[in-house]
């Protein structure tokens, strides 16, 4: 007479621990799933998870697209080399297309090994890429990018190549009379080499600060 009361009391049970497994707060979103919509301790969900990750994905896509569409074509296999007249101090160099002309200049032209001074003696190197710049390029947007070999640490190198490039605006603002509305700087660090880092005359090649200017 006791039997159908006792199977009534284990499904009773059974059912209970069904219903609290289901709503249990999971230890880790590794137990969780976007079907259950269970929570970890931390209060998110899976779905949570996914969403944020799909947000992510998204924004670092649109990131890079920005980065290339802002990008400059003014590699040194792009680029021809051009002879512009009022140009022609040693370590001072110049190639350009339709659409860009750089102005590269030796590390050694501009600065001390690992500083970011402008040298006193690279007044005359900058005052003729200024003055060419002003007589060319009046009203052209410039980009300032600076270049470092790979020796050391590469956050150093990009740091450095940074405050070099700092460096060379805030000469061409404040002695070439440029607007820094038209000016902008990109730290290059180790990016774009146009020689071989594995000989101590590759690296010197590598080691510069170039001056972009677009045509139009």
């Amino acid at each position: 007479m006791y039997k159908p009361f006792l199977s009534l009391a284990v499904a009773a049970v059974l059912l209970a621990g069904c219903e609290t497994k289901k709503s249990e707060t999971k230890e880790t979103l590794g137990d969780a799933t976007t079907d259950t919509a269970v929570m970890a301790r931390t209060g998110r969900t899976a779905g949570d998870v996914a969403a944020n990750a799909g947000d992510a994905a998204k924004d670092a896509t649109a990131a890079a697209g920005s980065a290339l569409g802002n990008a400059w074509a003014v590699t040194k296999d792009k680029l021809k080399d051009v002879k512009f007249s009022e140009v022609n101090l040693p370590g001072v160099t110049v190639r350009g297309d339709n659409d860009y002309n750089v102005y590269s200049v030796d590390e050694a032209v501009l600065f001390d090994t690992n500083k970011s001074d402008i040298k006193p003696g690279a007044a005359k190197a900058l005052d003729q890429v200024t003055g060419s710049i002003g007589q060319r390029f009046g009203k052209s947007e410039v980009r300032v990018m600076g270049f470092a070999d790979a020796r050391g640490d590469k956050d150093y190198n990009k740091q450095l190549s940074e405050q070099r490039a700092e460096a060379v605006k805030n000469y061409l603002v404040s002695n070439g009379k440029i607007d820094a509305s038209r000016v902008s700087v990109e730290p290059m660090g180790e990016a774009m080499p146009v020689a071989s880092n594995a000989t101590a005359a590759g690296r010197k090649e590598n080691r510069r600060v170039e001056i972009a200017v677009r045509n139009h």
